[in-house]
Formats: C-alpha cells, structure tokens, sequence
C-alpha cells in the first residue's frame, strides 16, 4: 500500500516523506515503511512524525483564518515522517544493508506486506526466540523477536529513566525465558519480583521476611514457590573484612590481624554467631589471642565498635535463634538441582514397623532463583553479590572442562550500584561479561544511570534495550558505548513513551521501537503510586466532610 512520497532531504541512512492524510492512521512512530531504490526494495523505521500547517500569517488576518478552519473546514497540513534505514529483502532474506545511493524527491513510500513484517523481525526457529514487544502497522501488532542465546551469552543492557519501564521490561523478559525452561538468577534490590513468577525460589535474609513473603505468596495463590532463610558463614568476614568493618589507615592492619586471628580458631572453638564473636571480644578471650594486644586497648576498642556496626546485619545469625540455611550451600544445591530439570522435598514417613524412609513430595522444576536483597544494606548487598557471582562462575567453569555446560542469565537490577568504579564488585561482573559466555553465563545488567557502570563492562554488552533516556550524560555515554546507534536513533530516545523501548543488537536481527509487552505484575510501579495518591485524596475528602 502506498502511503506518501519523499520530500525535502534523503540520505544512505535517513529519508523524509509526507504522509497521504487518508492513511495517517496506518501508520507511527515505529513503525516500517519501504521504498524501492533500483531493483530492491530497502525498509525503515519511522523515527518521528509531525504535522505542519500552513503559515498561517500569510492568510491576512484572523477572520481569514477563522472562515478556512470554521466555514470551509479544510485543514492545510502536511504530515511529515523520518525513517531510518534498517535494511533489504534479496533473495527472500533480509540483509542487514543500507542504499548505496539514497532515494529521491518524489520517489514512492510503501508500507510492507505482513510476510516482510515477518522477515525482518521474527527469527526461523521460533523455539529459540522470545517475544519482546509489538510494533504496530495497518491497525494490526506485529511481534518483534529476541534470539534468547544472544540475550543471554552475548550480554544486555537494559536502560532507562526510573518510571520508564524497566521493571515490566525486565519482569517479562524472565518470564518468557521461564516459559522456556532457560533457568534465570536475580537480584532484586527493591522487592519488585518477588510475586512475578511461578516455579521459582525465592532467598531471604531472616525468619521474619520469609514469613512475610510465604504470606503474600499465598494470598496471591502462586503456585511452586519456596521461600528459604539463609545466612553467610562468619567465614566470610576473612575474606571481605575491609568491606564489613569499613575501616582504612594505621589502626586498620591491627584490628583485622586480630579479628582473623579469632576466626582462625582451632575448629569447635571458632565462632559461629555475631554475638558469640562480640562475647570473645569484649571477654578479651580466649588469652592467647588477645595477649599480643593488651597494651593496645584501642585496636580492641576499635574492633568492637566495628562489629557492632555490622551486629545488625541481617547475613549473618546473631545467635542460635537467628540461624537459617546455610547461603553458599543453598545456593550451589538449587544450581544442580536446575541442572538436574528438578528440585525435591522430602518428608519424613514411618511405617508401621518402625523402618524410616523417605516420600518424594513437591516436585517442580525451578525456573527462577530470586535473591531478595530489600532487606540489606548496600554494603551486604555488594558483599552478597559478589560471593554468589564467584559460586556461580566456579560452577559452571567446572561444568564446562567436565562436558557438563549449562546455561544462566544473571539479571542484576541497579546495576550502577555494583558495576561502578568504587565497587568491588564490579571486578567480578567484569570476569563473567569477559569470559562468562565461554561457561554458559550471561549477565543482563538495569540500569537508569547506565553512565556510572564501568566502560570495561558495557562494552562487552551486544544488546541493548533502551528506555527513555533524558539525562545528557547519560545519553552521550550510550552514544559511545553501542555500536549499532546511528545518530538518528537518539533523537527517538528523549521521545519514547512509558513501556516503549529502542531495542538494537545481536538479540534482534534488526532495530525496532516497540511497545513492551507486559505479561506479568510487577511491584514498584509509579502504578502503585497512582494508587496510593488516590486513595489519599478520597480517604481526605471522607474525613473532611
């Protein structure tokens, strides 16, 4: 169907073409529109539309005017398209491939059949892909795929201002992941996740936040979802002490040389609980330990305050009463248990002669590992992240020297938390963006400060779904950091609507603007503040009168 002409400019990358008033609804931003150039015919998306009216001034005065719109009723206008170049049909193949020489004023602009829809954004073998959102033509949607091992293997950027619609984004990508059995590890920093999905685990950081969750689980009525309490070994403290005790300067190889001292006790006498370290401390025992620091009463002050300051984390059991399972443990049985297709309970039975066996109970295949980081500080959140990253990496590397390779996405929202210069964690995403894909792990990194993530991991990131973007820096950071932006396509990223994005890269076999589809509820929503504001306002007039 023809829909216009080009007008004014046309260049290899970029047309204008006005826009018959009679098909102005068949057409917007986003969609695809065609013209021939020699033999072929070379598509592109429109970018932007606009209507421009005659100069009205030249009509003399307002009654002029007032008798062309009100007694005449014709409107003078002309609706103007820009469409960016995407590429070519030959040989029944689209071609990622622009005009050598650029179309002409005058030249006829089509819209596509529904099979060329097709070609350019539905990828052959359907089972590898997953929908990402919809582009609509000729007041009909369109699906627009993505490639779920380059979503995945080769890395995503998922970028926007908040309100954007990153979390619907995210929320929908997993769950068609899920549908697809492709086993997905995320940390939710804001609790936003937590009732999305079925089939999934779900870690938390004390009995109080599990009891709550089980709750809200069950009043939602989702089906295999197992809520676990886990907690770090003190252990760890050896290994991250600088992060937990946050200290620096000439005290600070005193006071770690005496906590590792304690927690390298002969087994049995080593602590297991913050309060049976903050005991030993204050106690000044064992002897041995604290001999070498008696004349040193502040580096012992100085642990104390220290460990103080983490005696309220929630990583750690503070006593027998506060214990949970056991994180690394957990975590590395529930990666088996998704390699495995499986995970199990088990209940205790007896029988009548006494004999004990066990029943297999609750069987599901778990989809989604969800790591509930709301109730953490920044500091245990990066701690965290940064231990389970290792676990992962070292799994799925001996995975792979043992012909055992697996697959895992790794979804971490907020991601300028911890893939910035000043965090140390951003070393250990820098391991699995570089090497990652070798082992079967991806990661896709949330973000609406994408210019704060190191420029040692996104340039590593071959997909890039963006949201709105306003902030300049912002803006010339994704200029530079992806690869498949022509400057045309950041004039479209101040204008996108809430739930639509500008998905570029390895994952699309070619560019589109779309609207995400959202095929789960998410939390955190400016919905839910909406909703909030509203029933405020109705709860106010009730009082008032």
């Amino acid at each position: 169907m023809k829909v216009g002409y080009v007008i004014k400019e046309a260049t290899s990358e970029y047309f204008y073409f006005v826009v018959d008033p009679r098909e102005r609804y068949s057409v917007g931003i986003g969609s695809i529109v065609k013209v021939k150039i020699g033999d072929f015919f070379y598509f592109g998306i429109i970018e932007d539309l606009k209507s421009e009216a005659i100069e009205e001034e030249r009509l003399f005065d307002y009654e002029a005017i007032e008798l062309l719109y009100g007694q005449i009723k014709k409107l003078q206008y002309l609706i103007i398209g820009k469409a960016i170049f995407i590429g070519v049909i030959k040989d029944g193949k689209i071609l990622q491939e622009k005009p050598k020489t650029p179309p002409v004023p005058g030249d006829e602009v089509f819209l596509p059949e529904e099979e060329e829809i097709s070609k350019i954004y539905s990828f052959e073998e359907k089972v590898l892909s997953i929908p990402l959102g919809k582009i609509n033509l000729q007041n009909k949607e369109f699906i627009v795929d993505l490639n779920i091992k380059n979503l995945i293997i080769r890395h995503t950027g998922i970028f926007g201002i908040t309100g954007s619609g990153k979390s619907t984004t995210v929320a929908h990508i997993i769950n068609e992941l899920s549908k697809k059995n492709i086993p997905i590890l995320l940390f939710d920093i804001h609790r936003d996740y937590i009732l999305s999905f079925e089939n999934s685990i779900i870690i938390t950081f004390s009995k109080r936040e599990r009891e709550f969750i089980e709750k809200l689980i069950s009043e939602r009525n989702k089906k295999n979802v197992v809520v676990y309490n886990a907690k770090l070994s003190l252990k760890y403290i050896k290994d991250y002490m600088e992060s937990f005790l946050g200290i620096s300067g000439k005290q600070a190889p005193h006071v770690y040389s005496l906590l590792y001292r304690i927690l390298s006790l002969e087994e049995g006498k080593t602590p297991k609980f913050m309060d049976k370290l903050l005991e030993m401390v204050n106690k000044r025992d064992p002897p041995q330990v604290f001999e070498k620091y008696k004349n040193r009463e502040d580096v012992i002050r100085s642990l104390q305050s220290r460990l103080l300051r983490i005696k309220d984390w929630m990583l750690f059991p503070k006593n027998v009463d506060d214990m949970g399972e056991n994180v690394d443990e957990l975590f590395n049985k529930l990666l088996e248990d998704i390699r495995n297709f499986g995970i199990s309970d088990y209940n205790i039975v007896k029988e009548e002669n006494g004999e004990v066996y066990l029943e297999e109970s609750n069987k599901f295949i778990p989809r989604v590992i969800i790591f509930d980081l709301y109730p953490l500080s920044i500091e245990e959140q990066r701690i965290l992240i940064d231990i389970l990253l290792e676990i992962a990496y070292e799994k799925y590397k001996s995975w792979k020297f043992n012909n055992k390779t697996d697959i895992l996405g790794i979804v971490i929202e907020e991601a300028h938390r911890f893939a910035s210069k000043n965090s140390e964690v951003s070393s250990r995403i820098s391991l699995i963006v570089r090497e990652g894909r070798k082992f079967g792990l991806g990661l896709i990194l949330v973000s609406q400060v994408p210019s704060s993530i190191i420029e040692d991991i996104t340039s590593q990131l071959n997909t890039f779904i963006l949201l709105k973007i306003i902030n300049p820096k912002d803006l010339e950071f994704i200029r530079k950091t992806c690869p498949y932006l022509s400057r045309e396509y950041f004039e479209a990223l101040t204008k996108l609507e809430t739930g639509s994005c500008l998905a570029v890269g390895l994952a699309l076999k070619n560019p589109a603007i779309l609207k995400i589809i959202k095929s789960v509820e998410v939390g955190g929503t400016e919905e839910d503040i909406d909703n909030i504001i509203r029933e405020r306002i109705l709860y106010g007039s009730k009082t008032d009168s």
